[in-house]
Protein backbone atom coordinates (compact mmCIF):
# COMPACT_ATOMS: atom_id res chain seq x y z
CA UNK A 1 0.00 0.00 0.00
CA UNK A 2 1.51 3.23 -0.91
CA UNK A 3 1.07 6.47 1.59
CA UNK A 4 -1.31 8.09 -0.66
CA UNK A 5 -3.67 5.52 -0.84
CA UNK A 6 -3.11 4.75 3.21
CA UNK A 7 -3.91 8.56 3.92
CA UNK A 8 -7.20 8.33 1.60
CA UNK A 9 -8.27 5.62 3.83
CA UNK A 10 -7.62 7.97 6.97
CA UNK A 11 -9.45 10.22 5.63
CA UNK A 12 -12.47 7.63 4.90
CA UNK A 13 -12.16 6.71 8.78
CA UNK A 14 -12.34 10.15 9.63
CA UNK A 15 -15.17 10.95 8.10
CA UNK A 16 -17.08 7.81 9.38
CA UNK A 17 -16.35 8.29 12.70
CA UNK A 18 -17.32 12.63 12.71
CA UNK A 19 -20.38 11.01 10.91
CA UNK A 20 -21.30 8.47 13.92
CA UNK A 21 -20.13 11.22 16.45
CA UNK A 22 -22.69 13.65 14.98
CA UNK A 23 -25.30 11.23 15.09
CA UNK A 24 -25.24 11.31 18.60
CA UNK A 25 -25.77 15.12 19.50
CA UNK A 26 -29.05 15.41 19.66
CA UNK A 27 -29.63 12.55 21.59
CA UNK A 28 -28.29 13.23 24.61
CA UNK A 29 -28.27 15.85 27.87
CA UNK A 30 -25.46 17.81 28.69
CA UNK A 31 -22.54 16.09 30.86
CA UNK A 32 -22.54 17.35 34.36
CA UNK A 33 -18.88 19.25 32.63
CA UNK A 34 -19.73 20.56 29.57
CA UNK A 35 -22.01 23.62 30.61
CA UNK A 36 -18.94 24.95 32.49
CA UNK A 37 -16.55 24.03 29.76
CA UNK A 38 -18.68 26.29 27.68
CA UNK A 39 -18.90 29.29 29.67
CA UNK A 40 -15.38 29.26 30.42
CA UNK A 41 -14.66 29.27 26.49
CA UNK A 42 -16.77 31.87 26.22
CA UNK A 43 -15.41 34.06 29.12
CA UNK A 44 -11.86 33.93 27.29
CA UNK A 45 -13.26 34.99 23.67
CA UNK A 46 -15.62 37.65 25.42
CA UNK A 47 -14.04 39.26 27.85
CA UNK A 48 -10.44 37.68 27.92
CA UNK A 49 -10.50 36.03 31.11
CA UNK A 50 -8.98 32.49 31.82
CA UNK A 51 -10.16 32.27 35.06
CA UNK A 52 -13.69 31.20 34.97
CA UNK A 53 -12.59 27.28 35.88
CA UNK A 54 -9.05 27.12 35.89
CA UNK A 55 -8.90 23.01 35.99
CA UNK A 56 -8.60 22.91 32.28
CA UNK A 57 -6.49 24.78 29.84
CA UNK A 58 -8.17 26.98 27.09
CA UNK A 59 -7.54 25.37 23.88
CA UNK A 60 -10.35 23.19 23.55
CA UNK A 61 -13.23 25.37 25.47
CA UNK A 62 -12.64 28.09 22.95
CA UNK A 63 -13.92 25.92 20.18
CA UNK A 64 -16.68 24.91 22.07
CA UNK A 65 -17.55 28.27 22.65
CA UNK A 66 -16.90 29.52 19.33
CA UNK A 67 -21.07 29.59 18.02
CA UNK A 68 -21.88 31.24 21.15
CA UNK A 69 -20.02 34.44 21.05
CA UNK A 70 -22.41 36.50 19.65
CA UNK A 71 -25.46 35.12 22.49
CA UNK A 72 -26.69 37.54 25.06
CA UNK A 73 -24.71 37.84 27.84
CA UNK A 74 -25.51 35.63 30.57
CA UNK A 75 -26.23 36.72 34.08
CA UNK A 76 -26.31 34.13 36.71
CA UNK A 77 -24.78 33.83 39.63
CA UNK A 78 -22.44 31.53 39.23
CA UNK A 79 -20.38 29.72 35.81
CA UNK A 80 -23.09 26.57 36.00
CA UNK A 81 -25.91 28.47 35.97
CA UNK A 82 -24.19 30.87 33.13
CA UNK A 83 -23.09 28.12 30.70
CA UNK A 84 -26.83 27.06 31.69
CA UNK A 85 -28.31 30.23 30.15
CA UNK A 86 -25.62 30.03 26.90
CA UNK A 87 -27.36 26.72 26.42
CA UNK A 88 -30.70 27.22 27.19
CA UNK A 89 -31.49 30.11 25.07
CA UNK A 90 -33.19 29.01 21.58
CA UNK A 91 -32.97 25.06 20.92
CA UNK A 92 -31.23 23.20 23.65
CA UNK A 93 -31.15 20.30 21.50
CA UNK A 94 -29.74 22.42 18.67
CA UNK A 95 -27.23 24.51 21.20
CA UNK A 96 -25.84 21.03 22.53
CA UNK A 97 -24.82 20.03 18.63
CA UNK A 98 -23.61 23.33 18.13
CA UNK A 99 -21.52 23.48 21.31
CA UNK A 100 -20.28 19.84 20.29
CA UNK A 101 -19.39 20.43 16.70
CA UNK A 102 -16.41 21.59 18.06
CA UNK A 103 -14.97 18.11 19.21
CA UNK A 104 -15.02 16.94 15.73
CA UNK A 105 -11.71 18.51 14.85
CA UNK A 106 -10.11 16.81 17.69
CA UNK A 107 -11.28 13.51 17.19
CA UNK A 108 -10.39 13.87 13.69
CA UNK A 109 -6.51 15.20 14.72
CA UNK A 110 -6.49 12.36 17.12
CA UNK A 111 -7.13 9.37 14.33
CA UNK A 112 -4.89 11.23 12.37
CA UNK A 113 -2.00 11.28 14.36
CA UNK A 114 -2.26 8.54 15.32
CA UNK A 115 -2.64 7.37 12.21
CA UNK A 116 0.80 9.56 11.17
CA UNK A 117 2.77 8.31 14.07
CA UNK A 118 2.30 4.73 13.14
CA UNK A 119 3.18 4.94 8.88
CA UNK A 120 6.71 6.89 11.39
CA UNK A 121 7.09 3.54 13.04
CA UNK A 122 5.71 0.70 10.86
CA UNK A 123 4.45 1.19 7.60
CA UNK A 124 1.32 3.03 5.71
CA UNK A 125 -0.81 -0.50 6.23
CA UNK A 126 0.18 0.17 10.08
CA UNK A 127 -1.39 3.96 9.78
CA UNK A 128 -4.32 3.07 8.41
CA UNK A 129 -5.22 0.05 10.18
CA UNK A 130 -4.13 1.67 13.41
CA UNK A 131 -6.28 4.62 12.93
CA UNK A 132 -9.15 2.09 12.03
CA UNK A 133 -8.90 0.50 15.22
CA UNK A 134 -8.35 3.91 17.69
CA UNK A 135 -11.75 5.16 15.61
CA UNK A 136 -14.07 2.06 16.25
CA UNK A 137 -13.77 2.57 20.35
CA UNK A 138 -16.30 3.40 21.89
CA UNK A 139 -14.83 5.63 25.03
CA UNK A 140 -12.64 7.49 21.84
CA UNK A 141 -16.29 7.67 19.89
CA UNK A 142 -17.78 9.00 23.30
CA UNK A 143 -15.47 11.65 24.50
CA UNK A 144 -15.08 12.96 20.73
CA UNK A 145 -18.75 13.86 20.98
CA UNK A 146 -18.65 15.88 23.73
CA UNK A 147 -17.75 19.29 24.63
CA UNK A 148 -15.03 18.33 27.24
CA UNK A 149 -11.16 18.59 26.97
CA UNK A 150 -10.26 14.26 26.79
CA UNK A 151 -10.42 14.13 23.04
CA UNK A 152 -7.91 17.21 22.95
CA UNK A 153 -5.01 15.44 24.83
CA UNK A 154 -5.54 12.14 23.11
CA UNK A 155 -5.02 14.10 19.98
CA UNK A 156 -2.18 15.96 21.28
CA UNK A 157 -0.42 13.30 22.87
CA UNK A 158 0.28 11.07 19.82
CA UNK A 159 1.37 14.55 17.88
CA UNK A 160 3.65 15.04 20.80
CA UNK A 161 5.21 12.03 20.44
CA UNK A 162 5.68 10.90 16.87
CA UNK A 163 6.95 14.52 17.13
CA UNK A 164 9.82 13.91 19.93
CA UNK A 165 10.76 10.90 17.86
CA UNK A 166 11.61 12.54 14.96
CA UNK A 167 13.49 15.28 16.54
CA UNK A 168 15.98 12.39 18.34
CA UNK A 169 15.66 10.86 14.99
CA UNK A 170 16.68 13.75 12.79
CA UNK A 171 17.45 16.74 14.55
CA UNK A 172 16.57 20.12 12.87
CA UNK A 173 15.51 23.68 13.48
CA UNK A 174 12.20 23.14 11.77
CA UNK A 175 11.61 19.88 13.69
CA UNK A 176 12.56 21.44 17.40
CA UNK A 177 9.60 24.35 16.11
CA UNK A 178 7.44 21.32 15.25
CA UNK A 179 7.50 19.68 18.24
CA UNK A 180 7.25 22.80 20.54
CA UNK A 181 4.02 23.70 19.02
CA UNK A 182 3.03 20.06 19.90
CA UNK A 183 4.23 20.31 23.46
CA UNK A 184 2.14 23.63 23.79
CA UNK A 185 -0.77 22.07 21.93
CA UNK A 186 -0.60 19.10 24.41
CA UNK A 187 -0.44 21.67 27.43
CA UNK A 188 -3.03 23.91 26.49
CA UNK A 189 -5.38 20.63 25.87
CA UNK A 190 -5.71 19.27 29.38
CA UNK A 191 -3.01 19.23 32.20
CA UNK A 192 -2.87 15.72 32.42
CA UNK A 193 -0.56 16.35 29.40
CA UNK A 194 1.96 17.41 31.86
CA UNK A 195 1.89 14.36 33.22
CA UNK A 196 1.83 11.87 30.76
CA UNK A 197 3.76 13.60 28.79
CA UNK A 198 7.48 13.75 30.48
CA UNK A 199 6.96 10.06 31.31
CA UNK A 200 6.55 8.72 27.78
CA UNK A 201 8.68 11.33 26.15
CA UNK A 202 11.77 9.76 28.73
CA UNK A 203 10.34 6.31 27.87
CA UNK A 204 10.75 7.05 24.50
CA UNK A 205 13.98 8.60 24.60
CA UNK A 206 15.60 6.01 26.99
CA UNK A 207 14.85 3.90 24.19
CA UNK A 208 16.22 5.80 20.99
CA UNK A 209 19.86 6.05 22.94
CA UNK A 210 19.77 2.19 23.98
CA UNK A 211 19.32 1.55 20.56
CA UNK A 212 22.36 3.13 19.52
CA UNK A 213 20.82 5.46 16.91
CA UNK A 214 22.39 8.55 18.41
CA UNK A 215 26.15 7.07 19.19
CA UNK A 216 27.75 10.27 17.24
CA UNK A 217 28.36 13.21 20.32
CA UNK A 218 27.55 15.90 17.23
CA UNK A 219 23.85 14.52 16.81
CA UNK A 220 23.64 14.24 20.53
CA UNK A 221 24.74 17.63 20.88
CA UNK A 222 22.55 19.49 18.06
CA UNK A 223 19.22 16.95 19.26
CA UNK A 224 19.97 18.69 22.89
CA UNK A 225 20.01 22.00 21.64
CA UNK A 226 17.15 21.83 19.27
CA UNK A 227 15.32 19.99 22.28
CA UNK A 228 15.84 23.46 24.31
CA UNK A 229 14.62 25.22 21.20
CA UNK A 230 11.20 23.40 21.57
CA UNK A 231 10.99 24.05 24.92
CA UNK A 232 11.10 27.52 24.34
CA UNK A 233 8.77 27.60 21.61
CA UNK A 234 6.25 25.32 23.48
CA UNK A 235 6.68 28.02 26.46
CA UNK A 236 6.06 30.93 24.39
CA UNK A 237 3.20 29.55 22.68
CA UNK A 238 1.85 28.63 25.96
CA UNK A 239 2.13 31.62 27.31
CA UNK A 240 0.57 33.22 24.75
CA UNK A 241 -2.39 30.53 24.73
CA UNK A 242 -3.17 31.88 28.60
CA UNK A 243 -3.55 35.51 27.61
CA UNK A 244 0.39 36.59 27.73
CA UNK A 245 0.56 35.28 31.41
CA UNK A 246 1.78 32.63 33.28
CA UNK A 247 -0.38 33.25 35.98
CA UNK A 248 -3.68 30.76 34.89
CA UNK A 249 -1.64 27.81 33.90
CA UNK A 250 0.31 28.30 37.40
CA UNK A 251 -3.07 28.64 39.21
CA UNK A 252 -4.27 25.63 37.19
CA UNK A 253 -1.82 23.24 38.22
CA UNK A 254 -1.77 24.15 41.34
CA UNK A 255 -6.09 23.91 41.55
CA UNK A 256 -5.31 20.36 39.80
CA UNK A 257 -2.77 19.36 42.40
CA UNK A 258 -4.72 20.31 45.41
CA UNK A 259 -7.86 18.26 44.18
CA UNK A 260 -5.95 15.30 43.47
CA UNK A 261 -4.53 15.88 47.48
CA UNK A 262 -7.49 16.05 49.02
CA UNK A 263 -8.99 12.99 47.06
CA UNK A 264 -12.42 13.16 44.81
CA UNK A 265 -15.98 10.82 45.34
CA UNK A 266 -14.57 7.44 43.51
CA UNK A 267 -16.98 4.31 42.98
CA UNK A 268 -15.03 1.18 42.08
CA UNK A 269 -16.68 -2.14 42.80
CA UNK A 270 -19.74 -0.65 44.49
CA UNK A 271 -17.42 0.97 46.89
CA UNK A 272 -16.77 4.23 47.61
CA UNK A 273 -13.46 6.27 48.27
CA UNK A 274 -11.90 9.79 48.49
CA UNK A 275 -8.56 8.36 48.25
CA UNK A 276 -9.40 6.47 44.70
CA UNK A 277 -7.36 3.21 44.41
CA UNK A 278 -3.84 2.48 42.61
CA UNK A 279 -5.72 -0.20 40.34
CA UNK A 280 -8.77 1.76 39.27
CA UNK A 281 -7.67 2.78 35.81
CA UNK A 282 -6.07 -0.98 35.03
CA UNK A 283 -9.47 -2.08 36.16
CA UNK A 284 -11.27 0.82 33.67
CA UNK A 285 -9.38 -0.28 30.85
CA UNK A 286 -10.17 -3.83 31.31
CA UNK A 287 -14.27 -3.17 31.21
CA UNK A 288 -14.31 -0.37 28.97
CA UNK A 289 -12.12 -1.54 26.43
CA UNK A 290 -13.67 -4.14 23.82
CA UNK A 291 -12.43 -7.49 24.69
CA UNK A 292 -10.89 -7.60 20.91
CA UNK A 293 -8.88 -4.92 21.12
CA UNK A 294 -7.32 -6.03 24.77
CA UNK A 295 -6.57 -8.88 23.25
CA UNK A 296 -4.84 -8.10 19.88
CA UNK A 297 -3.15 -4.91 21.90
CA UNK A 298 -1.66 -7.02 24.37
CA UNK A 299 -0.20 -9.53 21.21
CA UNK A 300 1.07 -6.43 19.90
CA UNK A 301 2.83 -5.45 22.97
CA UNK A 302 4.51 -8.73 23.76
CA UNK A 303 5.26 -8.58 19.92
CA UNK A 304 7.30 -5.01 20.04
CA UNK A 305 8.65 -5.71 23.00
CA UNK A 306 12.05 -6.40 20.93
CA UNK A 307 11.48 -4.94 17.68
CA UNK A 308 9.46 -1.30 18.74
CA UNK A 309 9.66 -1.32 22.78
CA UNK A 310 8.45 2.46 23.19
CA UNK A 311 5.30 1.48 21.68
CA UNK A 312 4.18 -1.18 24.79
CA UNK A 313 6.62 1.02 27.36
CA UNK A 314 4.87 4.49 26.39
CA UNK A 315 1.46 2.99 26.80
CA UNK A 316 3.02 1.18 30.33
CA UNK A 317 4.21 4.71 31.49
CA UNK A 318 1.54 6.32 30.99
CA UNK A 319 -0.87 4.48 32.52
CA UNK A 320 1.22 4.15 35.38
CA UNK A 321 1.46 7.70 35.81
CA UNK A 322 -2.04 7.50 36.22
CA UNK A 323 -2.57 4.43 38.78
CA UNK A 324 -0.43 7.63 41.56
CA UNK A 325 -4.14 9.64 40.83
CA UNK A 326 -6.26 9.87 43.53
CA UNK A 327 -9.15 11.26 41.10
CA UNK A 328 -10.83 8.11 39.64
CA UNK A 329 -13.43 8.85 37.51
CA UNK A 330 -13.37 7.65 34.44
CA UNK A 331 -11.82 5.94 31.38
CA UNK A 332 -11.72 9.68 29.73
CA UNK A 333 -8.53 10.35 31.96
CA UNK A 334 -6.56 7.92 30.52
CA UNK A 335 -7.76 8.10 26.63
CA UNK A 336 -4.12 8.61 25.31
CA UNK A 337 -3.23 5.19 26.47
CA UNK A 338 -5.80 4.07 23.50
CA UNK A 339 -2.95 5.55 20.92
CA UNK A 340 -0.03 3.41 21.59
CA UNK A 341 -2.14 0.51 22.32
CA UNK A 342 -3.98 0.82 18.85
CA UNK A 343 -0.64 0.78 17.11
CA UNK A 344 0.30 -2.56 18.96
CA UNK A 345 -2.79 -4.16 18.02
CA UNK A 346 -1.98 -2.86 14.51
CA UNK A 347 1.37 -3.97 14.46
CA UNK A 348 0.15 -7.91 16.10
CA UNK A 349 -2.53 -8.04 12.66
CA UNK A 350 0.36 -7.36 10.53
CA UNK A 351 3.00 -9.13 11.94
CA UNK A 352 0.88 -12.89 12.20
CA UNK A 353 -0.53 -13.23 8.72
CA UNK A 354 -0.75 -16.72 9.16
CA UNK A 355 -3.49 -15.46 11.73
CA UNK A 356 -5.68 -13.57 9.30
CA UNK A 357 -8.75 -15.17 10.15
CA UNK A 358 -8.63 -14.99 14.02
CA UNK A 359 -7.60 -10.98 13.63
CA UNK A 360 -10.55 -10.56 10.72
CA UNK A 361 -13.32 -12.36 13.71
CA UNK A 362 -11.29 -10.19 16.33
CA UNK A 363 -11.73 -6.91 14.03
CA UNK A 364 -15.52 -7.69 12.92
CA UNK A 365 -16.04 -8.44 17.14
CA UNK A 366 -14.77 -4.85 17.64
CA UNK A 367 -16.81 -3.01 14.77
CA UNK A 368 -19.78 -5.18 16.25
CA UNK A 369 -19.31 -3.71 19.70
CA UNK A 370 -19.45 -0.08 18.18
CA UNK A 371 -22.26 -0.72 15.70
CA UNK A 372 -24.42 -2.17 18.56
CA UNK A 373 -23.43 0.22 20.80
CA UNK A 374 -24.47 3.45 19.07
CA UNK A 375 -25.31 5.84 20.16
CA UNK A 376 -24.77 4.92 23.76
CA UNK A 377 -20.81 5.38 23.36
CA UNK A 378 -20.77 6.68 26.67
CA UNK A 379 -21.99 3.70 29.17
CA UNK A 380 -20.65 0.98 26.79
CA UNK A 381 -18.99 -1.95 28.68
CA UNK A 382 -17.44 -4.99 27.39
CA UNK A 383 -18.83 -8.56 27.98
CA UNK A 384 -16.95 -8.83 31.09
CA UNK A 385 -19.34 -6.84 32.62
CA UNK A 386 -22.96 -7.81 32.55
CA UNK A 387 -23.98 -5.27 35.29
CA UNK A 388 -21.78 -2.26 34.52
CA UNK A 389 -23.20 -0.44 37.82
CA UNK A 390 -21.95 -2.68 39.51
CA UNK A 391 -18.30 -2.02 38.57
CA UNK A 392 -17.87 1.66 37.31
CA UNK A 393 -19.71 4.51 37.49
CA UNK A 394 -19.73 8.54 37.34
CA UNK A 395 -18.75 9.30 33.85
CA UNK A 396 -17.96 5.80 32.74
CA UNK A 397 -22.15 5.17 33.01
CA UNK A 398 -24.00 7.80 34.21
CA UNK A 399 -22.99 11.48 33.40
CA UNK A 400 -26.21 13.09 32.99
CA UNK A 401 -26.59 12.11 29.55
CA UNK A 402 -29.60 10.47 29.36
CA UNK A 403 -32.08 13.41 30.95
CA UNK A 404 -32.99 14.51 27.35
CA UNK A 405 -34.36 10.87 26.98
CA UNK A 406 -36.42 11.08 29.99
CA UNK A 407 -37.48 14.11 28.77
CA UNK A 408 -38.97 12.75 25.49
CA UNK A 409 -40.06 9.80 27.54
CA UNK A 410 -42.29 11.10 30.06
CA UNK A 411 -44.17 13.32 27.43
CA UNK A 412 -44.59 10.38 24.96
CA UNK A 413 -46.09 8.34 28.08
CA UNK A 414 -47.47 11.44 29.12
CA UNK A 415 -46.71 11.02 32.75
CA UNK A 416 -47.53 13.55 35.64
CA UNK A 417 -46.38 14.50 38.92
CA UNK A 418 -42.87 13.08 38.78
CA UNK A 419 -40.13 12.97 41.13
CA UNK A 420 -36.85 13.37 40.38
CA UNK A 421 -33.14 12.22 41.80
CA UNK A 422 -30.63 12.70 39.34
CA UNK A 423 -27.14 13.35 38.36
CA UNK A 424 -27.89 16.37 35.89
CA UNK A 425 -25.95 19.74 35.79
CA UNK A 426 -29.07 21.06 33.20
CA UNK A 427 -31.82 23.20 34.27
CA UNK A 428 -34.72 20.49 34.93
CA UNK A 429 -37.25 23.58 34.95
CA UNK A 430 -36.51 23.94 31.58
CA UNK A 431 -35.66 20.85 29.93
CA UNK A 432 -39.34 20.57 29.33
CA UNK A 433 -40.70 18.30 31.85
CA UNK A 434 -44.31 17.62 32.87
CA UNK A 435 -44.93 18.79 36.84
CA UNK A 436 -41.95 17.49 38.58
CA UNK A 437 -40.53 17.94 41.94
CA UNK A 438 -36.77 17.45 42.53
CA UNK A 439 -36.66 15.62 46.10
CA UNK A 440 -33.43 14.64 47.96
CA UNK A 441 -33.10 12.17 50.93
CA UNK A 442 -35.72 11.60 53.09
CA UNK A 443 -38.47 13.09 50.91
CA UNK A 444 -41.60 10.78 51.38
CA UNK A 445 -42.28 9.80 47.43
CA UNK A 446 -45.44 8.40 45.73
CA UNK A 447 -46.50 8.18 42.44
CA UNK A 448 -43.91 8.38 38.96
CA UNK A 449 -40.26 8.16 41.16
CA UNK A 450 -36.96 8.81 38.58
CA UNK A 451 -33.45 8.17 39.23
CA UNK A 452 -30.09 7.28 38.53
CA UNK A 453 -27.09 4.57 38.89
CA UNK A 454 -24.95 7.40 40.30
CA UNK A 455 -27.41 8.36 42.31
CA UNK A 456 -28.05 4.81 43.86
CA UNK A 457 -24.52 4.67 44.21
CA UNK A 458 -24.25 7.71 46.35
CA UNK A 459 -27.00 6.48 48.55
CA UNK A 460 -25.42 2.87 48.64
CA UNK A 461 -22.49 4.37 49.50
CA UNK A 462 -23.55 7.45 51.84
CA UNK A 463 -24.81 6.01 55.06
CA UNK A 464 -26.87 3.30 56.23
CA UNK A 465 -29.69 5.45 56.42
CA UNK A 466 -29.49 6.96 53.05
CA UNK A 467 -29.36 3.17 51.87
CA UNK A 468 -32.41 2.02 53.81
CA UNK A 469 -34.48 5.29 52.45
CA UNK A 470 -33.76 4.21 48.82
CA UNK A 471 -33.73 0.81 49.05
CA UNK A 472 -37.47 0.69 50.87
CA UNK A 473 -38.64 2.54 47.76
CA UNK A 474 -37.42 0.97 45.02
CA UNK A 475 -35.45 -2.29 46.19
CA UNK A 476 -36.65 -5.21 43.93
CA UNK A 477 -38.94 -3.13 42.31
CA UNK A 478 -40.13 -3.30 38.70
CA UNK A 479 -38.92 -0.31 36.82
CA UNK A 480 -38.38 1.48 32.99
CA UNK A 481 -34.73 1.45 31.77
CA UNK A 482 -34.54 4.75 30.09
CA UNK A 483 -30.65 4.65 27.92
CA UNK A 484 -28.42 3.01 30.37
CA UNK A 485 -28.66 5.12 33.11
CA UNK A 486 -31.65 6.28 34.10
CA UNK A 487 -34.76 4.22 35.95
CA UNK A 488 -38.21 4.98 36.11
CA UNK A 489 -40.17 3.83 38.96
CA UNK A 490 -44.34 3.69 39.69
CA UNK A 491 -44.61 4.09 43.79
CA UNK A 492 -47.99 3.15 45.28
Amino acid sequence: MTRRGAWIGVAIVVALSLARVAATYRVFAQTSDENIHLIAGYDILKHHSWTTDLHHPPLARVFFAIPFVNAPEPTGANRSVRGNELLFHGSYAGNLARMRIGNLLFLALAIIFVARWAMHLFSPEAGLLSAALFAMLPPVLAHGGLATTDMAVAAMMPFALDEVTRLAERPSWRRAAVTGIAIAAGVLSKYSFVAFFPAAAAVLLAVIWIRGRRNAPEIREKFLICGVLALVVAAALVWAGFGFSFEPLIRGLAEVRNHNATGHRNFLFGQLSWDGWWYYFPVALFFKTPISFLLLALTGCLLLARRRPEVPLIAAAILGVSMTSEINIGIRHILPVYAPLAIAAAAAILALPRLRIVSAVLVLWLLANGVIAHPDYLPWFNEFAPHPEKVLNDSNLDWGQDVLRLVRYTRDQRLTQISLLLITSADVDRLGFPPHATIKYGDKVHGWFVTSEMQIALHETHSPRAKKWLDDMIDGKPYTRIGKSIRVYRLD
